[in-house]
């Protein structure tokens, strides 16, 4: 067959299929001095952080010499004035302004050290309520079960279980204010340097000069002998940089193995799986059924890829390449689409959407300054935004659809009480590629027999880099800090090989991996972070169950709704458990894969008989 399965490209021409109500006109760019404050020199700011200051010293001096876990009541009563203080948003306030500034410049000096500065201000203030969290560890067992069967605490019972569980890794309080003050110098400044480090490089290419995040986004557009010379300047700057990340990411891990030392955390994970309310066992299974059978499906999938581009094995960069073209969505189509399936679900989801897009929520377009990547940031009594590198093609599309599920899911979840406002990573990127496999479905209803077979191959290409990659990268992340705790250092060289290794383990021997491509550690921001690559799979394989579940009968939204509105008022498996589907099994995991496998030997199937 020929490599082209389609060659023209044009706009995606897309169809409504419900009514939608009327678009204002679209903000493009996030609404800072709407929604926080009109400039660096804004009273409110100083206003917003001496209320605060003042709420938080007179909870301290209520309470650090209380015995307020005497009784059920008194506890009651502690853990409502608690909760008002997290309900108090001035603080996120203040530093959501200044970093949002940095985010779309990271040039901003002036954000960077207000930033800084508010920082350092509120983590000593937060040192002035550590002793509450450890009181309440500190209950006597005996104890504890007392008052998780009181009914008088029923409202607190789940983040007292959670209290109790995170109490076996507490510390004294001195030194859990001595961890607090050296998190981010000995972290955070690391990795925020790297990051600026990566988005003030640049790179030239026919004419025309990106910055690093942005010659990333722009190197999946590109045709295929293009790639690799985009590529080859984008890695020519990773490994100038690869000799900072190397003393940044031993920093990173060593930062990690002293913490967990002190805790006493047995695997380098346990931290992250217990913050993520998750069952180890349940991860370990997760990571080994994909590992095992997940891998094997993206080594078949890789091959057939090959095949259908003529070749015997295709370059790294070339992994995402498309069999055909497909027409492109533009911004304002992407936004069509989405808001067509949402509103098709349930019109306060698409109101959600709506909201945002009109009032400045969203910053949409790459440019010099800006930070890489897409995220969704949501919180009690705050707006939420999300930020895009939005480019002409369906993955930009597919990145907005996952991130305005994730903020659909922080909207709704805010029906709970404060303190369960807040929701599990796990569950957060279930709901996010929830919305995007619904989007992924109205599309592929509306393309001809010839794209299809293209979006077919796109969507397969996507799901390995959600899935399989993610658990390719967790795998690297657990081998770069296993070597840092023995040896002390993992060298730049070293990290290369190792990033090589894992990503061929995913990818199989149709595609060629070489040391060069290794490098490519130095750019994902996702390492800087724990093991939270895992949710992405997690995530997926879950939602592709709820997804199953709702085209097989569609009043499964209201399970969907129920678990959107969730928050974190249970445990990561409770909420699933609740809505029919059973995480704590490895078959969950396997049967989900199952879907993949069918997709791949349909692509086999459709790319034979062209």
């Amino acid at each position: 067959m020929s490599k082209k399965i389609s060659s023209k490209t044009t706009n995606f021409k897309y169809h409504t299929t419900s009514k939608l109500p009327k678009l204002k006109k679209i903000q493009t760019k996030w609404n800072l001095t709407g929604h926080y404050y009109k400039s660096e020199n804004d009273p409110q700011i100083e206003k917003d952080a001496a209320r605060y200051e003042k709420a938080v010293l007179s909870f301290s001096k209520k309470y650090s010499n209380s015995n307020f876990t005497a009784s059920a009541l008194k506890l009651l009563k502690a853990l409502q004035d608690s909760e008002q203080i997290s309900a108090m948003p001035e603080a996120m306030k203040i530093l959501f302004y200044f970093d949002y500034r940095t985010i779309t410049n990271i040039n901003d000096t002036i954000a960077n050290k207000k930033l800084n500065q508010y920082s350092e201000r509120f983590r000593k203030l937060s040192n002035e309520t550590v002793f509450f969290s450890l009181a309440i560890g500190n209950i006597p067992k005996t104890k504890q079960k007392e008052y998780l069967n009181d009914g008088t605490l029923k409202k607190y019972h789940y983040d007292l279980k959670c209290s109790f569980e995170e109490a076996e890794h507490n510390l004294t309080e001195a030194e859990e204010k001595i961890l607090s003050l050296r998190s981010n110098t000995s972290r955070g400044m690391w990795a925020d340097a790297t990051e600026k480090i990566l988005s003030n490089r640049t790179v030239t290419y026919l004419g025309n000069t990106y910055a690093i995040p942005e010659a990333l986004e722009v190197v999946n557009n590109l045709s295929w002998k293009q790639k690799q010379i985009l590529w080859d300047k984008i890695l020519d700057e990773m490994l100038q940089i690869s000799e900072f990340a190397e003393h940044e990411l031993t920093a990173v891990m060593s930062h990690d193995k002293v913490t967990d030392e002190l805790r006493k955390y047995n695997k380098p994970y346990s931290s992250t799986v217990l913050s993520y309310e998750n069952d180890e066992k349940s991860v370990e299974a997760l990571v080994e059924a994909i590992t095992d059978k997940g891998f094997k499906l993206s080594h078949s999938f890789y091959k057939l890829k090959a095949k259908i581009h003529g070749k015997k094995t295709i370059p790294y960069v070339n992994k995402y390449d498309p069999i055909g073209s497909l027409p492109r969505p533009d911004f304002e189509t992407s936004v069509t689409i989405c808001r067509d399936t949402f509103y098709s679900l349930d019109r306060n989801y698409g109101k959600i959407f709506d909201h945002m897009l009109e009032n400045g929520h969203i910053d949409v377009y790459p440019k010099t300054g800006k930070r890489g990547g897409a995220f969704m940031r949501g919180t009690t009594n705050l707006p939420t935004y999300v930020m895009l590198n939005h480019v002409d093609n369906f993955k930009s599309l597919s990145t907005m659809a996952h991130e305005i599920g994730h903020a659909i899911h922080s909207e709704l979840s805010k029906t709970q009480p404060v303190l369960y406002q807040d929701f599990s990573i796990t569950t957060a990127e279930t709901a996010s590629t929830l919305f995007e496999q619904f989007v992924s479905d109205k599309i592929y209803e509306q393309l001809n027999d010839k794209q299809k077979i293209v979006f077919l191959h796109d969507k397969l290409t996507q799901d390995i880099a959600t899935v399989q990659r993610q658990i390719s990268f967790f795998n690297f992340v657990l081998e770069m800090s296993n070597q840092v705790r023995e040896h002390g250092l993992a060298t730049k060289d070293e990290l290369a090989h190792m990033m090589r290794r894992h990503l061929q383990s995913y990818l199989g021997p149709a595609v060629d991996v070489n040391l060069r491509d290794g490098y490519s550690y130095v750019y994902v921001p996702h390492f800087r972070n724990g093991f939270y690559v895992y949710s992405y799979a997690y995530g997926h394989l879950v939602s592709n169950l709820m997804v199953q579940k709702y085209r097989a009968n569609s009043n499964y939204l209201s399970k969907i709704n129920q678990f959107l509105h969730a928050g974190r008022s249970s445990s990561v498996e409770n909420i699933f458990s609740d809505i029919e589907i059973n995480t704590k099994k490895v078959s969950t995991f396997i049967d989900s894969l199952q879907t993949q496998a069918n997709e791949i030997k349909q692509l086999e199937k459709l790319t034979k008989i062209t």
